[in-house]
């Protein structure tokens, strides 16, 4: 099988995983929005903000730096991700302990703080599970956490239809999220076992080893969770829990979609690792022009859609209360397009092994970015958040992808970016007639959104953004 091929093909099976998870996981957001409503939600946002820095803050780098070890000729693989689980159990406890604590003087509702305490432990399943996520992706299996995800959101999902029937608090919506991630942490453990068994161990060498590669991970990480999470943070001490709620429903789908290229490049990640290592210059710059092409073609038609159908979106989401948050996810869609090539480049300079080289542009964009939100929140909310947000993923993007063109010397071909670009004008003009004409019911919206993927595919097409042979050549025909 060609390394295309077993890079699209393990992309297709994440995805259909993906897509089901994604599904379950809107169906749950539409039920949460509904039942707890704008300043419900904005509690439960809150609440899952802050322990989202905590379980970044836990993380350290590790689920990189795993990817990065195993992926290295002649790695033992299963003594180092033993390890690494191990460290990352520790780490978890550590960190999520503190957001309690750190939670009880916080100046939150009790019941933000109820719903941290009880959200700790979805938390420290899910970041836990995470850490195997390496394994999967270098032996092309990624099937697996992709069925793990389905299942879980899937119980998830059921336990909220429950929940909102019977006892809609915030806290117990976060008590669902413990039992469907207890179940994801079991799930992903045991389907590791075929590639690299899975066991308590700490190995002091080992453990040097991974702590000297992942603290610059660590410390991006930090900086990075200063613009990324610190706009609800920041909101959360000027503004109500209502407009957080709009803000977070926006960020939400925000997201869901920046999970592809996340996705993508997790299997590209082990790729280029074993290709810088083998100094073989040419073969990175492929699988980096490969996912810039693949980027463009994904990224692009999801901003032009979004900008004119953002409100109809979040209606049907989350409900007629949550119709405000449209023009938060119009600008937020603007830093997604972004953020699919900040991802592209930060990921590859992991794989080619400058993390600490890419130190500084992680502080200052953290720097700029929360001088915007002093100034920007207190006068605008949600949308200074959000523009803020903007000019933060824009500001790392560049300075990711300059670091990287610096070192491998990559020089990107356009020529497909100007076919997406176009390609996405055609699709969004269709649209926005589309949306001046129809009345926007659900089937409407649907059947508008489907219409416009398939006049952009068709255009791509013509246009020659998507050749025959590469059809064939992913697909396994002749």
């Amino acid at each position: 099988m060609s390394q295309l091929k077993r890079i699209a093909s393990n992309t297709i099976v994440q995805l259909i995983g993906r897509v089901i998870g994604t599904v379950f996981g809107i169906l749950t957001i539409a039920v949460l929005t509904r039942s707890l409503g704008a300043d419900g939600y904005g509690q439960f946002t809150l609440a899952i903000t802050f322990l989202a820095i905590a379980g970044a803050l836990a993380d350290f780098g590790f689920t990189l730096t795993t990817t990065q070890m195993i992926s290295e000729k002649g790695a033992d693989e299963s003594k180092i991700v033993s390890n690494a689980f191990t460290l990352r159990m520790i780490t978890g406890l550590t960190f999520f302990t503190l957001a309690v604590i750190v939670s009880i003087f916080m100046p939150y509702d009790a019941i933000v703080k109820l719903t941290i305490i009880v959200g700790s432990f979805s938390y420290f399943f899910m970041t836990s599970s995470q850490m195997l996520i390496g394994v999967y992706q270098k032996h092309m299996a990624m099937w697996r956490p992709a069925l793990a995800e389905a299942v879980s959101r899937g119980l998830i999902f059921i336990i909220i239809i429950i929940l909102a029937g019977v006892a809609p608090t915030v806290p117990n919506m976060m008590g669902a999220f413990v039992v469907g991630n207890l179940l994801l942490l079991i799930m992903n453990v045991g389907f590791a076992q075929k590639y690299a068994p899975v066991k308590l161990a700490w190995d002091g060498k080992i453990i040097k080893a991974y702590i000297s590669r992942s603290w610059p991970i660590a410390i991006s990480i930090f900086f990075n969770l200063l613009y990324l999470k610190g706009d609800i943070i920041f909101l959360s001490f000027y503004r109500d829990t209502a407009e957080i709620g709009l803000y977070g429903a926006a960020y939400k789908v925000l997201d869901v979609v920046s999970v592809i290229p996340t996705m993508f490049m997790g299997l590209i990640l082990p790729l280029l690792v074993r290709e810088w290592s083998a100094r073989s210059t040419k073969k990175v710059h492929e699988l980096l022009q490969q996912a810039l092409d693949f980027f463009g073609l994904m990224g692009f038609p999801m901003l032009g859609g979004t900008l004119i159908l953002a409100t109809p979106i979040m209606t049907l989401i989350a409900g007629a209360e949550f119709e405000g948050s449209g023009e938060y996810l119009q600008i937020l869609m603007i830093a997604n397009t972004v953020v699919f090539f900040g991802v592209l480049f930060g990921h590859a300079i992991v794989g080619i092994n400058k993390q600490k080289f890419i130190l500084p542009a992680y502080i200052i964009t953290a720097i700029v970015t929360t001088i915007l939100y002093l100034i920007t929140i207190p006068r605008f909310g949600a949308l200074g958040a959000a523009w803020s947000t903007v000019a933060a993923e824009i500001l790392i993007a560049l300075m990711t992808t300059s670091t990287v063109m610096y070192f491998t010397k990559f020089r990107p071909r356009l020529r497909n970016t100007f076919v997406y670009l176009i390609s996405t004008a055609l699709m969004t003009t269709l649209v926005w007639f589309g949306a001046q004409n129809i009345e926007m019911t659900a089937f409407n919206l649907l059947a508008l959104i489907a219409t416009a993927a398939i006049v952009y595919a068709l255009a791509v097409f013509a246009l020659g953004g998507v050749k025959r042979e590469t059809i064939r050549l992913i697909t396994g025909k002749s």
